[in-house]
């Protein structure tokens, strides 16, 4: 659930549950559906309760399992960006059958954060990089190195996440290091 204190829901609605699964497939839940839930499949008896099962639509174009997902609202544009271990990157507009636009990171992706009301994302590789992206497929950043450790080379990216309100990103890593990145005007 994307859901932060000051603002409520991050995404379209607290309604729409959007899941990523292991053979690249996205499912979207309305949680509103008057076609049953979780309790009438438990049911045993043979009323028409009984065969009725969530309504969701499915999205099928990512090739591998999928890193994340997240709503962005950036411009009043109401979109989910996904990514998947192959590096396919795919921005989706709920309404229509087929993603809106794609992009080919290029390398093998662990780590995927989306940045809700900024226009950038991140991606996080096991060949010790993160590359901060404008939603365009601009390369705005690449971090390497830690900051304060000298020369110290990051490790495989595990995973990354978004301040809600700020552009700052916390990264963690394979061995066992937590970052803090902000832009280079900006005191954390």
């Amino acid at each position: 659930w994307n859901h932060d204190f000051i603002g409520g829901y991050a995404g379209i609605s607290p309604d729409i549950v959007v899941a990523g699964y292991g053979n690249g497939s996205l499912r979207v839940f309305d949680t509103r559906s008057r076609n049953g839930g979780p309790e009438s499949s438990l049911n045993n008896s043979r009323t028409s309760a009984s065969r009725r099962r969530w309504r969701y639509s499915e999205y099928d174009e990512h090739t591998s399992w999928i890193v994340d997902l997240s709503f962005t609202n950036y411009g009043g544009r109401y979109e989910v960006i996904s990514g998947c271990v192959a590096g396919n990157i795919k921005f989706w507009d709920l309404r229509y059958s087929t993603s809106v636009r794609s992009l080919d990171h290029k390398m093998q992706m662990t780590a995927l954060a989306v940045h809700s009301n900024v226009p950038m994302f991140a991606t996080g590789s096991p060949a010790q990089f993160i590359k901060v992206m404008s939603h365009d497929g601009a390369t705005q950043q690449v971090i390497r190195y830690h900051e304060q450790i000298s020369g110290q080379r990051i490790g495989p990216v595990s995973c990354l996440s978004f301040h809600p309100h700020m552009p700052f990103l916390a990264a963690g890593f394979a061995d066992d290091v937590v970052s803090l990145y902000a832009p280079a005007n900006t005191e954390v």
